[in-house]
């Protein structure tokens, strides 16, 4: 007995007051296919109202009771709103359509999908900054659709391969005549994906170059810890100023000289003769300070490239006659405030951590962007691989817990194996004005080989600090971002193809090309002494060898630096609920 409750869209909980008969109903057919509202389309005796005049309720209750065990109550099959009305208001029968779609359907799809942005099925770097509110985007990398109750219009998601609310277990009690199974199109088997990151690299600081210019000195005849010169004065006067420039993305920092002859270091004087008397040359002996400010950005690029293989059974038998399906993302919002905000950073947190950094697919974040990519690939993959669909008809009060969250399974010897399981992707409760009660389902069952895959630890070698922090890398070692289905290799060996400039270690040594220090005491001394008895020549030949510094930094403007990551990843497995390279059935 059908029991059918006009309701206001507030009357979400049956009840008892449900358990009537607002309209005759002579038929009725609900249908419910994945990734859509549940519909109803019911036959009932033309009331000869308006349907949609005012103050009229436009929901629905629809419920049944079995005249086999009346004591257990009505079963609640179906609410929904009115969305379709006959075209032919005048019969005596006239059909009413109704769907399932809750009144706040959008705002709890929005709630959903705040909590679905977890690794590694979400990241933003992959995203476009509408798409990050967009609660669709949330299943790009799923092998899930949103599934609402046709009763109680609960908003959730369910797996396309596998039903979260259990297996109904049909075995041979379905209508024989019933039984089809359609083979669609060939499972995809191959992925390529093309993944590019980018962002720029920047960093402000200062070198202390003080050292270097002293050893220099020292090199030319200085003593340790002063720079000496018999032409001192000029090298005072030309002492550079903080803000002078000197290219490569490098300016003078702090710079200062202070005289120290005579004060840290005694007085030395090289004596000339003239005429009436002689002229002496002293030693300057100076202290310096000498850094470089820098204030760079440079380009950086990173290119992640796989190839993801289904472990499916062949369908084609010709070789070469797969299809390949290749996905090309970009992104450069590596640099940007795009993860969740924490309390040091209220903004947002940046990907890439700290625009130092010299790389980005090897940090934990990183691999948190591949590992998402090999979902998405994934997630290509396995809904292709459901590549067979099965479909058959069951008695009604079996059919009534049908629910898109759930799979089945069912026997017969026409079945390759024998017996076949897969997920419910649509069913449909139907009763008839001649007494006909039934329910059809249709199961999408994947082509896989069932097998299995487990990570490898791989032996511990010690990586050299250069990226952010210190870290280790297991050589050989294997990640599964969805376990047992796919691993990917460790790449932590690719070092960034750039200059090899470290910002988090800014050192003079690395920096420095060269610094030389050209006419120091010890090529200016022989140059007084052989000029020792004639004053005015010692003071034009000591002007021809006056004491001078040059210096070449790294140049820190380069790039932009490429670097690409070639992941090793192993096979998809895929879950194998059809065998369709079973031998004969007994």
């Amino acid at each position: 007995m059908f029991h059918f409750a006009w309701a206001d869209a507030s009357e979400t909980s049956f009840g008892p007051e449900h358990e009537v008969e607002d309209e005759d109903v002579l038929a009725l057919r609900i249908s419910h296919q994945e990734g859509d509202f549940a519909q109803l389309q019911v036959d009932v005796r033309n009331p000869r109202v308006g349907l949609l005049s005012t103050g009229r309720k436009r929901w629905a209750w629809l419920s049944w009771t079995d005249d086999l065990n009346p004591t257990a109550g009505a079963t609640a099959l179906f609410f929904g709103r009115l969305v379709g009305l006959p075209d032919q208001l005048d019969e005596n029968v006239v059909s009413l359509s109704f769907v399932a779609r809750p009144e706040d359907f959008d705002t709890q799809k929005r709630a959903l999908a705040e909590t679905l942005k977890v690794q590694p099925y979400y990241d933003p770097l992959w995203l476009n900054e509408e798409s990050r509110d967009d609660p669709d985007a949330v299943l790009e990398a799923r092998t899930q659709l949103w599934h609402i109750d046709r009763v109680t219009h609960a908003v959730t998601v369910t797996d396309i391969l596998q039903g979260e609310d259990g297996i109904v277990d049909v075995s041979g009690a379905f209508l024989r005549d019933s039984l089809t199974v359609d083979l669609g199109s060939a499972p995809v088997r191959k992925v390529k994906v093309t993944a590019e990151v980018s962002w720029d690299q920047t960093a402000v600081g200062n070198v202390d170059l003080t050292s270097t210019l002293l050893a220099a000195f020292v090199a030319a005849g200085s003593r340790n810890g002063f720079a000496t010169s018999y032409t001192g004065e000029g090298l005072m006067r030309d002492w550079p100023e903080e803000g002078d420039r000197i290219g490569g993305g490098w300016e003078f920092g702090p710079c200062s000289v202070d005289r120290v002859d005579g004060i840290a270091l005694p007085t030395v004087l090289s004596r000339a003769g003239f005429n009436n008397g002689h002229a002496d040359f002293p030693l300057w002996a100076l202290s310096p300070t000498l850094t470089a400010n820098y204030d760079v950005a440079r380009k950086r690029i990173e290119v992640v490239t796989f190839t993801l293989n289904a472990d499916c059974q062949a369908i084609l038998t010709e070789p070469g006659d797969e299809e390949v399906i290749e996905i090309e993302v970009a992104s450069e919002d590596a640099g940007l405030p795009i993860d969740p905000t924490d309390t040091d950073n209220p903004d947002g947190i940046m990907p890439i951590g700290d625009l130092r950094n010299r790389a980005y697919f090897p940090t934990d974040r990183g691999k948190r962007s591949l590992e998402y990519l090999i979902a998405l690939a994934r997630a290509q993959l396995l809904s292709r691989a459901r590549a067979a669909n099965v479909s058959f008809s069951i008695p009604w009060r079996m059919g009534l817990g049908l629910s898109l969250r759930k799979s089945a399974t069912i026997t017969d010897p026409r079945l390759p194996g024998g017996t076949v399981s897969g997920k419910i992707i649509g069913y449909e409760l139907s009763a008839s004005g001649t007494g006909e009660f039934i329910a059809h389902v249709s199961l999408g069952c994947t082509v896989g080989k069932g097998n299995t895959v487990s990570t490898v630890t791989g032996s511990p070698v010690y990586v050299v600090a250069g990226y952010s922090d210190d870290w280790q890398l297991y050589s050989g070692a294997t990640y599964a971002p969805i376990a047992g289905e796919v691993t990917y290799e460790e790449f932590g060996d690719i070092l960034p193809n750039d200059d090899g400039v470290d910002f988090y270690n800014m050192r003079a040594v690395d920096l420095v090309e060269q610094m030389t220090v050209y006419n120091g005491q010890n090529d200016q001394k022989p140059v007084l002494d052989a000029f020792r008895s004639d004053a005015a020549e010692a003071i034009s030949a000591l002007n021809q060898v006056f004491t001078e510094v040059d210096c070449d930094l790294k140049v820190l403007k380069a790039g932009p630096f490429t670097t690409e990551y070639p992941i090793t990843v192993s096979d998809l497995m895929v879950a194998r609920t059809i065998d369709l390279e079973a031998g004969v059935t007994a």
